[in-house]
């Protein structure tokens, strides 16, 4: 069914706000009127082809929260502030499919057996590569398509007494906004990488400490 919209135009001047209305009315003429809800491609910033952010992570009741950190010599490990270290390029390489890479060390966040991490200079498709999960609390999930166990900075007796179950500690990651003055590296092999990232997230958080989840 078409709808006609009339907008009558004033033989004689008119106010300004009256003319402000009247504009307002030929451009609903000229295009549609956007959905009141965009979608959450505009709301967490899909299309962004490298993030820089620091993956903040935070325990059960809150008692302690670290910064995910590559370190140069490849340990991966938790920092209590944001530092050059735990800040990290995010890029999608497939289909809610990202690499992590450490924009200081220059390594890659890559994943052994029983879920161990550790960093590696060159990408691997295998062990560098992460299923990007939105959680409903804001928090994310990144989980190994090699071994299916989610990147966590839990200990070694953690994840195994917590393995096969759905949450494991320090596993839900809030991507945070970048504090610190640092100069962002390329993303070597993925310099030419050229489709969009369809599952980015920009978080407009301050770096401050965020609500602990799962109470």
């Amino acid at each position: 069914m078409n709808v006609s919209i009339f907008c009558p135009v004033p033989a004689a001047p008119i106010p300004c706000a009256s003319l402000a209305l009247l504009g307002l009315c030929f451009a609903t003429l000229a295009s549609p009127l956007p959905f009141s809800d965009a979608g959450p491609h505009v709301n967490y910033g899909w299309g962004e082809p490298i993030r820089l952010r620091h993956l903040y992570t935070t325990s059960k009741h809150g008692l302690f929260s670290y910064f995910l950190r590559i370190n140069g010599d490849g340990r991966v490990d938790g920092t209590s502030t944001q530092t050059s270290h735990s800040l990290l390029e995010i890029r999608a390489v497939a289909v809610r499919t990202v690499a992590i890479k450490g924009v200081h060390s220059s390594r890659y966040l890559c994943m052994e057996e029983a879920g161990r991490l550790h960093g590696l200079l060159r990408y691997s498709t295998e062990d560098c590569s992460f299923e990007e999960e939105i959680r409903p609390d804001g928090y994310n999930v990144y989980k190994s398509k090699k071994y299916g166990i989610s990147v966590s900075l839990s200990s070694a007796k953690q994840r195994q007494q917590f393995k096969g179950k759905d949450f494991l500690p320090l596993s839900h990651f809030l991507p945070m906004i970048n504090s610190v003055p640092v100069e962002s590296t390329g993303f070597g092999e993925f310099d030419d990488y050229s489709h969009m990232d369809p599952f980015g997230i920009t978080s407009e958080v301050s770096p401050v400490k965020s609500p602990s989840f799962q109470k």
